[in-house]
């Protein structure tokens, strides 16, 4: 079973990768710029992938689609025992470490901080509060793109890599894989831009660290919930990035290693990481009531 499971994980990577790194390397190897409605494109299909893959991976091997037990599918939404107080916290989580995240970039270089800013947004001082809410309501009301994704990584990935290595390894590995899955698009500007001091490997670095934050957070709410759904809503509120203090970030005032993306992206992720180094600890925690041992196949397989 392990052997298979091992099987079915390479089978489901290789289909979330290559119609992703493929089309990505090939446009911006020819000069495409990130700015564009081609890369839009490129970017919105590619958080389809992860989910196609999964289907994909699901009907050769013949797993099929069970919507309870082991190997469901994770779509299945319970309140029961407590379960619907992770559907609030998966919402208003990056509202938190996002606000934390700019307050404390403002504490250390208080001339990025500009609230002039505020007045190009266009948006009244007395309804700024509703700025985030809107933000989560909108992005959880179109979360297709984050569905695509955690259909794959938290319904499928992360429970084959627990199975294989045990929670502590899976979660830094499902974060590792997450992280590099995106690596084409943060070469050619994403989340960092181009020209930084290090690029892209600096960029490449600081992202992956908040993938396996994020990973394990993400683990956990979909562990604790008994569905991917959380972890779908999250994903969709942190791409939203509803921040109050973000409309009121002024990064040309930066200078010297704080003006470099990734230094700053560094930084504004402390708060996401201690959240989620809580939630790794946490899952570890809970595993220590009784883990099948990891196989000899998955120890091979992660030294290789």
């Amino acid at each position: 079973m392990r052997v298979e499971n091992q099987r079915r994980l390479i089978l489901y990577l290789t289909f979330s990768f290559l119609p992703v790194w493929i089309p990505t390397l090939i446009y911006t190897a020819g000069g495409g710029a990130y700015e564009s409605q081609t890369m839009y494109a490129i970017l919105t299909y590619s958080m389809l992938c992860p989910a196609v893959g999964m289907v994909l991976t699901r009907l050769i091997t013949r797993e099929g689609f069970p919507m309870r037990g082991k190997g469901s599918l994770g779509l299945r939404i319970s309140f029961c025992k407590g379960k619907w107080r992770y559907y609030p916290a998966a919402i208003l989580l990056p509202t938190i470490y996002l606000e934390a995240g700019y307050g404390l970039f403002y504490l250390l270089f208080p001339e990025s901080f500009q609230p002039a800013l505020l007045q190009e947004t266009g948006i009244p001082k007395n309804a700024l509060w509703l700025y985030p809410l809107a933000t989560c309501i909108n992005t959880c009301a179109l979360s297709v793109g984050a569905l695509g994704e955690e259909a794959g990584w938290r319904g499928y990935m992360m429970p084959k890599l627990e199975e294989l290595f045990g929670i502590r390894k899976a979660v830094l590995i499902g974060g590792l894989i997450w992280g590099i899955w995106h690596y084409p698009a943060i070469a050619a500007g994403h989340g960092y831009g181009t020209g930084y001091r290090g690029a892209p490997w600096t960029g490449f670095l600081v992202f992956t660290l908040a993938t396996v934050a994020y990973g394990a957070v993400m683990t956990l709410l979909t562990k604790k919930s008994g569905s991917i759904w959380p972890a779908v809503f999250l994903h969709a509120v942190n791409n939203g990035g509803g921040s109050i203090l973000g409309l009121c970030f002024d990064g040309e005032k930066l200078t010297g290693l704080a003006a470099q993306a990734p230094v700053a992206g560094l930084i504004q992720e402390i708060p996401l990481l201690l959240i989620g180094g809580i939630a790794a600890a946490w899952l570890c925690r809970e595993n220590q009531r009784g883990t099948p041992p990891v196989s000899q196949e998955a120890t091979s397989m992660l030294r290789s």
